[in-house]
């Protein structure tokens, strides 16, 4: 039998796979607010003249997600992820990276893995993780500058996985441990 567990706390949000990941996990950076996940599948409604406007059926046509973090922290990673297209400028002695240009017309959104863990529940325990395939920023930043504590929300817009197929399903998210994608 399912057990029911008490929603509260703050989540482990992880962006990202290998070198490029980023985690709001209370080490590496933190919340100012905690975050949000949206998910909302799409319908196209079903309706026959026999019975007016009434909606007889709705079929799925697509999902919408986002995952809003209230960010405390600036890093060139972090603003790199929010404005989702920019490009390295490289130091041209030492070929080290040394900040971020817009990225040209045209550049596709780089989307990420994003894995949310209950703060609360012990690594291990992975069930009521969820699991978004690539996600997004397609928002900007707006970042204010006051003699305050400064923060500014990064907001990530779901995507199809790479190598989806929209006769199956499993192109988004999962929720648990096991990846029904897994190969």
């Amino acid at each position: 039998m399912d057990q029911k567990e008490y929603v509260f706390g703050l989540a482990d949000i992880t962006i990202g796979e290998g070198e490029d990941v980023i985690k709001f996990d209370g080490k590496d950076y933190l919340q100012a607010e905690g975050g949000e996940l949206t998910l909302t599948p799409l319908f196209a409604d079903i309706t026959f003249q026999d019975f007016g406007d009434t909606i007889v059926e709705r079929r799925l046509t697509g999902w919408e997600g986002q995952l809003t973090i209230v960010v405390g922290q600036e890093s060139a990673d972090i603003l790199e992820l929010a404005l989702g297209v920019t490009e390295n400028i490289t130091d041209a002695t030492s070929s080290e990276v040394v900040g971020h240009m817009d990225g040209k017309i045209g550049t596709k959104v780089k989307g990420r893995k994003v894995n949310i863990h209950p703060r609360v529940l012990p690594v291990e325990e992975k069930s009521q993780d969820f699991n978004i395939y690539n996600m997004a920023s397609i928002g900007g930043v707006t970042r204010g500058y006051a003699n305050e504590q400064g923060n500014f929300p990064l907001t990530l817009t779901m995507m199809p996985r790479e190598g989806f197929d929209a006769s199956k399903p499993g192109n988004f998210f999962y929720r648990g441990g096991t990846d029904p994608n897994a190969v």
